[in-house]
C-alpha cells in the first residue's frame, strides 16, 4: 500500500507554488479528460514559451530575407587639419620638393548604397531559417502531445489517488466501527482485553496511511492545477465516469506507419535535411558574389567658417564588385567534413531512435495487455474478498470466528482493493505512453 502511495505522491513533490487567497470563492471546475487537455494546451506557460519560439525562428528567416534587399546608408565627417597634408614633387620641380595641399577644414557628406546580385549562401541560409521554421513547428507539435499526454496521466492519477484515500478511508470506518463494537463486547465481558487492544492498535496503524493519502492527493492536484495554470485555490471536479466508463481492454500491436508520425523521428529527418543544406553552404563559400554598388558624395574645404561661402562639389559613382574566392587555408573543405560526420550521426541516431522506439511500442502493448489480466482478476478478487469479509464479520460477532480472522479479511478485503487500484494505473501508464510514441490521438 506504502508502494501504491508513493507512485502517486512523487509527482505532488516535484513542484511547490504559493498563491494569495482571494477574497470571493472561485466557482468549481468541472472538467473531463479532454476539456483538461484542451484547456492546458491554451494556457499551459511551457507549452505558450514553445509557441513564441516559433515566432522567433519566423522573425529570424525574415532576417535572412533582408539580406535580399539594397543596404543604404548615410556618412558624414568633419576634419580640422592640424597641419596640413603635403604631396613630394619630383626634383626640379618649381613648387619645391613639397607641395601643401588641402584647406584647414574639410567637410564631406555621402551616401552609400548596396544589393546582392548573386550571392549564394543569402539564398541557402533563407533555406535554412525555414527548414528551421519547419523544426520549431514540429517541437511545438511534440510538446502538444508531451502536454496533453501528461495532463491524461495526471488527470487519471489523481482520479486513482481519490479511490486509494477512499478505499483506505472505508477500512478505517470499518476498523472504527469494529472498534466500537469490540469495545462494548468487551465492557460486558464477552471478549478478552486483548481483543480490544488489537483492534484499537489497527486503528491507530491506519489512520496515519489514511492522512498520508490525503496528502498526496492535495499535493497532485495542485500540481495538476499548475500545469493547466490556474489558481490553485479554484476548486477542481474531475469526471469519475472517466475512469467508471473507461474500456480496460487488449489491444494489438500497431503497424510500422507510426514511425512517420512520431515526432522524434521526424525531427532527426528535418535536422538531416539542414545539415544538407549547411553542405550547401559550405560549398557555397567557393562560388563567387556580386553585387551592386553605388556613392554619392558631396564635400567641400575652407580655411574658414563661412558656411555660405563654401563651395560644395558633388560626385558619385556606380559600379559592380566581383568576389572571387580562390584560396581560404583548406577551411571549407575542413568545414565540408565536420558536415559530414555531423550527418552521419544524424543517420545513427535516427536509427538508433527508430529501434529503441520499436520496443517502447511493444514494451507498452505488452504491459497494457498484462495490465488488463491484472484488473480482471483484480475485480475478481475485490468481490470474493467484500463477501469473504462479511462473513468474517458475522461469524465474529457471533463467536464463531477470532479477531485475527477478522483483521484477516479485512486486510485482504483493503489489498485486493489496492491491487486492482494498482492495475488500472498501469494499464492507463502503459497505454498513455503508447499513445504518446504514437502521438496521432493527441493531434485530435
Amino acid at each position: 500500500m506504502r508502494k501504491l502511495i508513493t507512485i502517486f505522491s512523487f509527482a505532488g513533490f516535484v513542484l511547490s507554488t504559493s498563491l494569495a487567497l482571494g477574497q470571493q470563492k472561485p466557482d468549481t471546475l468541472h472538467l473531463t479528460v479532454k476539456q483538461a487537455v484542451d484547456l492546458a494546451i491554451q494556457q499551459n506557460l511551457m507549452h505558450k514559451v514553445t509557441e513564441l519560439e516559433l515566432q522567433k525562428k519566423q522573425e529570424k528567416v525574415k532576417e535572412y530575407m533582408a539580406a535580399l534587399y539594397p543596404n543604404i546608408k548615410a556618412s558624414a565627417s568633419y576634419t580640422r587639419n592640424l597641419k596640413l597634408p603635403v604631396i613630394f614633387m619630383p626634383e626640379g620641380s618649381p613648387f619645391g620638393s613639397t607641395l601643401t595641399i588641402g584647406s584647414d577644414n574639410s567637410y564631406s557628406a555621402s551616401i552609400s548604397a548596396s544589393m546582392p546580385l548573386f550571392v549564394y549562401n543569402v539564398f541557402e541560409s533563407i533555406r535554412l531559417g525555414q527548414k528551421d521554421v519547419e523544426i520549431s513547428q514540429e517541437k511545438l507539435r511534440e510538446s502538444k502531445i508531451n502536454l496533453a499526454a501528461n495532463i491524461k496521466t495526471t488527470y487519471y492519477n489523481v482520479l486513482l489517488l481519490r479511490r486509494t484515500r477512499d478505499v483506505i478511508n472505508q477500512s478505517y470506518q470499518n476498523a472504527v466501527a469494529n472498534f466500537n463494537n469490540i469495545q462494548k463486547l468487551n465492557a460486558n465481558g464477552m471478549v478478552s482485553d486483548y481483543d480490544f487492544i488489537r483492534i484499537k492498535v489497527q486503528v491507530d496503524n491506519i489512520y496515519p496511511n489514511l492522512v498520508q493519502t490525503e496528502n498526496a492527493y492535495t499535493n497532485l492536484l495542485n500540481i495538476f492545477k499548475v500545469l493547466l495554470n490556474i489558481d490553485i485555490n479554484t476548486p477542481v471536479e474531475l469526471d469519475e465516469k472517466e475512469l467508471t466508463n473507461y474500456n480496460f481492454s487488449e489491444m494489438a500491436l500497431a503497424d510500422s506507419s507510426w514511425l512517420s508520425s512520431n515526432s522524434t523521428l521526424r525531427q532527426l529527418t528535418l535536422t538531416r535535411q539542414m545539415l544538407s543544406i549547411q553542405e550547401k553552404m559550405v560549398k557555397g563559400a567557393n562560388y563567387p558574389s556580386l553585387v551592386a554598388i553605388g556613392n554619392y558624395q558631396y564635400q567641400t574645404q575652407a580655411n574658414d567658417y563661412k558656411f555660405s561661402n563654401y563651395n560644395w562639389v558633388p560626385t558619385s559613382m556606380v559600379g559592380l564588385q566581383l568576389n572571387v574566392p580562390i584560396f581560404s587555408g583548406f577551411s571549407v573543405r575542413k568545414q565540408l567534413s565536420q558536415v559530414r560526420i555531423s550527418q552521419h550521426q544524424v543517420d545513427m541516431q535516427a536509427q538508433f531512435t527508430q529501434n529503441n522506439l520499436t520496443v517502447q511500442v511493444q514494451n507498452a502493448v505488452n504491459a497494457v495487455n498484462a495490465a488488463v489480466k491484472k484488473v480482471n482478476s483484480a475485480k475478481g478478487n475485490v468481490d470474493l474478498a467484500e463477501k469473504g469479509y462479511t462473513i468474517a464479520q458475522t461469524r465474529y460477532n457471533t463467536g464463531q470466528a477470532t479477531l485475527l480472522e477478522l483483521n484477516d479479511a479485512e486486510n485482504a478485503m483493503l489489498q485486493a482493493k489496492l491491487n486492482l487500484i494498482q492495475a488500472q494505473l498501469e494499464y492507463l501508464t502503459a497505454k498513455t505512453d503508447y499513445e504518446k510514441i504514437l502521438g496521432e490521438p493527441f493531434e485530435k
